[in-house]
């Protein structure tokens, strides 16, 4: 059997011409775990050595009840924004 019809429906052509798309994402979704994991683990790494408190709480307490969920909203915002826009330019 040829390796086209193993393949199934997908075309070669439609796969290069895909790429560099697919690059781009891949590139936005690996920046964004990484600032994803630096937000969760390096504030929790250093939340011992802080000294700081905000309204009696300790600041590490505020900066995971408040901080990290936003981080993390934002971040998906900027996936969002940045799949968006690349979906638009492909479209045209």
């Amino acid at each position: 059997m040829p390796d086209d019809a193993r393949r199934g429906p997908s075309s070669t052509h439609a796969d290069l011409s895909n790429a560099p798309a697919w690059r781009r994402n891949r590139r936005w979704i690996l920046l964004l775990l990484s600032v994803w994991a630096a937000l969760t683990f390096l504030p929790a790494w250093f939340a011992r050595d802080v000294p700081y408190t905000v309204l009696g709480w300790p600041l590490s307490y505020w900066m995971a009840a408040y901080g990290a969920p936003l981080a993390y909203l934002l971040i998906v915002v900027v996936y969002a924004r940045v799949m968006n826009r690349g979906d638009d330019a492909g479209d045209e």
